[in-house]
């Protein structure tokens, strides 16, 4: 065969102005998308890891920035100022920041019941919250559980007052609680009962026994982004991976989603083991009587109607409200 330089350089010329429109097309789909978490790196990130360190968003088009959390309330007010596009952070704080003005909606709900408690030592004889009366809890001022200590305290028939609630600083809660000091302290279940048994054995005294009936952690945006078209696309993107990641990892990859958090956070000094129970306790906090047969994420009316109930009840949020209010399940694909 006789080469043909023209030809040659015309075929070439097409190569090079194919690749440049499939790149210019790539760079046109790809989408910067910044999440906040509410809380420090665990076994309720797992799916950020998991989906980051597959490259999961990134062949979707996005380019995921995700950083981690102080608190779900600062996670809610970082977003309603736009300087984050989402929050993977508690949907009742979320709740209510949208009382209080901020136009913040939920897209996903992971965590459907509430997983708060108040840890206490087993050898403490406490067992309810009048006993707490007197004694120190360790809380943290920017995290979920702050706005509902007065609600609490008196569904508990005491006041907020009669105990000794001291703020610590997220990073430092429960290896203070865990080096012996406080009579208690406020986290969640699936996070905090891995790390701070081995270290303080402790019973728990849960929110949900007391009235407080709350939706745990979920995915929520700003409400005006959903008439956004190509930026409500991006974000349902987001939220189609992350529970993807979800579901992989439920079934069955929990140790593979374990070293990816530890890969991407080594600084956090994290414990595999912890970390793989953290992710497994989290399983039956899932789903509710509401929302069985449903996919991961979706949110159900009645479950939102009955979080209004408790919150009202509480003082939390004014009368009035309705359930379509605070969610939508529009990004959650069937």
């Amino acid at each position: 065969m006789r080469n043909v330089p023209g030809a040659a350089k015309g075929f070439g010329a097409l190569v090079a102005a194919a690749l440049m429109a499939v790149s210019m097309a790539a760079s046109a789909q790809n989408a910067k998308i910044k999440v906040r978490d509410g809380w420090t790196p665990g076994g309720l990130q797992a799916a950020w890891f998991y989906a980051m360190g597959k490259n999961m968003f990134a062949a979707r088009g996005i380019d995921l920035e995700f950083d981690d959390g102080t608190g779900s309330p600062v996670a809610a007010q970082l977003v309603a100022a736009g300087q984050y596009d989402m929050a993977h952070a508690d949907l009742s704080v979320m709740a209510v920041a949208r009382t209080k003005g901020m136009k913040l909606i939920s897209v996903a709900g992971l965590l459907r019941n509430t997983t708060l408690a108040v840890f206490v030592p087993k050898d403490s004889g406490i067992k309810t919250i009048k006993d707490l009366v007197g004694k120190q809890v360790l809380y943290t001022a920017t995290s979920m559980e702050a706005p509902y200590l007065a609600a609490l305290a008196k569904a508990g028939g005491v006041s907020k007052e009669q105990i000794d609630f001291l703020n610590v600083d997220a990073q430092a809660k429960i290896s203070t609680y865990t080096a012996g000091r406080g009579d208690g302290m406020i986290t969640t279940v699936p996070f905090g009962a891995p790390i701070v048994n081995p270290r303080r054995p402790s019973n728990t005294i849960e929110f949900s026994n007391y009235g407080l009936i709350l939706p745990g952690t979920g995915i929520f945006i700003r409400e005006s982004d959903l008439a956004d078209a190509k930026k409500a696309k991006a974000l349902e993107t987001v939220v189609a991976v992350y529970l993807q990641a979800w579901t992989e990892i439920i079934g069955g990859r929990e140790a593979e989603a374990a070293d990816l958090i530890m890969k991407q956070r080594p600084e956090a000094k994290l414990n595999r083991d912890s970390l793989i129970d953290q992710i497994k306790i989290h399983y039956p906090y899932l789903h509710t009587q509401n929302t069985k047969g449903k996919p991961l994420g979706w949110q159900a009316p009645d479950d939102w109607a009955r979080t209004i109930v408790s919150m009202e009840a509480a003082g939390l949020m004014p009368a009035g409200a309705k359930p379509g209010d605070f969610f939508t399940n529009r990004m959650i694909q069937n």
